[in-house]
């Protein structure tokens, strides 16, 4: 039997290609979309659903209400549907948590779940003609399934940064804080010391979780900063998370983006929220009050060197303080890495393109530092040549920090306003093949 073609094939069924389903509904293309998600269920953040964790975002910019206020598929209308409005506005929190966002996310999901094959992890992405000569995608599973589509709209998150020296000993005990709540649940039977990588709000999550764990015995917290400084939550600062700020950012040369995202670092990086801080300053004054080392910070350091024992003891732990350059020593039985996400570009913690696109990386067309272009309206549009009757794109939801600023850090601020130039996108009729860039004259 001849496989079905998929106008659009969505790869991963989070919040951003969630979003993009809802417009592709409200627009009648709902029909064009179909999307695989390697896990078994929808699920957003389970392993950072921490006790007392927020979103820290503003929970009416959803999937839906800044676009379409009449949408079912509204936080309120989330609320509503649960008979928790009244309660929610009488609540004295400036955002929800992040179990309630989560379960809001996962009740549109259900509206969707016809459209979605959960258990389906994307392995490869490949190009193969049709029957009629035409070129599409062809994205194969982990369980050697095979889907195929004329576009593409990637949306699985950025991957994890491992930095050195912890790539080869990850595994049961090192591991990054997406795998958080499973892998530190499997020592619930075991006494730990514990060793915290990084200082964003992740980090100082992690930390306040571990010491509320009785089997741990230690925390120690190790960044290269100062400590856990305060996040700058300044309204004008914070319209980095607005569609006006990705107007501004992506037409700026590479070598400006970079200046500006560092000087806006401490908007959403290395930098966490007055409550979590003040949870931990206040637990970590009851400590010295008692006289208990049960946690430990090590500002200004770094970890150079990480040892295994043969035999399934502590990792070793060889930390060098980054302005006296002094080296110690400590010992973990875990490591957690709340150390971030890669962006595309040519820095060490970086990548030039997600790992999916390995299979299509000739047909890339790729800026001056051999990082893959794209547009405006968060597409890569592969070289080809220049009779092709329409160009193949992909389109990266939720990937494009390092060309689109901020806001697309993983912030739900931006899903619904992003969605719309995406789904604006795709339903735009094609350019005429005059009118678009050689293969050869693009090589």
């Amino acid at each position: 039997m001849k496989q079905k073609v998929h106008p659009i094939l969505g790869i991963g069924f989070g919040p951003a290609n969630l979003s993009l389903a809802v417009i592709l509904e409200e627009l009648g293309h709902l029909d064009d979309a179909h999307f695989i998600e390697r896990s078994s269920v929808f699920q957003w953040q389970d392993e950072q659903l921490l006790s007392g964790a927020d979103i820290q975002n503003n929970p009416f910019r959803d999937l839906a209400m800044q676009r379409n206020q009449d949408s079912p598929h509204t936080f309120i209308k989330y609320l509503a549907s649960r008979g928790a409005l009244t309660d929610y506005l009488h609540l004295n929190a400036k955002f929800p948590l992040r179990r309630e966002y989560g379960d809001y996310l996962a009740w549109v999901a259900r509206a969707f779940s016809a459209l979605v094959d959960y258990g389906q992890g994307a392995a490869q992405l490949t190009l193969q003609d049709d029957e009629d000569g035409n070129e599409l995608f062809c994205v194969e599973t982990h369980d050697n399934q095979r889907h195929l589509g004329r576009t593409v709209v990637l949306g699985t998150g950025r991957s994890p940064r491992v930095p050195p020296p912890f790539p080869a000993s990850l595994g049961h005990t090192v591991f990054h804080s997406t795998r958080y709540l499973s892998s530190i649940n499997a020592f619930n039977d075991q006494n730990i010391d514990v060793a915290v990588i990084g200082a964003s709000q992740s980090a100082i999550e992690i930390v306040l979780n571990l010491l509320e764990r009785p089997n741990v015995r230690q925390v120690t917290s190790i960044h290269r900063s100062i400590g856990f400084r305060l996040k700058d939550t300044s309204p004008y600062s914070r319209q980095v998370f607005l569609p006006e700020f990705v107007d501004y950012f992506h037409p700026l040369p590479a070598a400006v983006k970079r200046r500006l995202r560092a000087d806006l670092r401490s908007i959403n990086y290395a930098a966490c929220d007055q409550d979590v801080i003040d949870r931990l300053t206040t637990v970590q004054r009851e400590y010295s009050l008692i006289g208990s080392e049960r946690l430990r910070l090590r500002p200004f350091t770094e970890v150079t060197e990480i040892d295994t024992p043969s035999d399934g003891g502590p990792h070793r732990l060889v930390t060098r303080e980054t302005n006296h350059h002094t080296r110690e020593t400590l010992d973990a039985d875990v490591v957690v890495l709340a150390t971030g996400f890669k962006d595309f570009g040519i820095g060490a913690d970086d990548e030039r393109y997600h790992p999916l696109l390995e299979g299509v990386a000739s047909r890339l067309p790729l800026d001056e530092e051999g990082v893959p272009e794209v547009g405006r309206d968060y597409a890569i549009e592969l070289k080809a040549p220049a009779s092709a009757p329409r160009p193949l794109r992909i389109y990266l939801n939720g990937l494009c920090e390092a060309s689109h600023g901020m806001g697309d850090a993983g912030a739900l601020a931006m899903l619904s306003a992003r969605a719309s130039d995406i789904a604006a996108s795709l339903l735009a009729p094609p350019a005429p093949a005059s009118r678009r860039p050689a293969y050869e004259a693009m090589r």
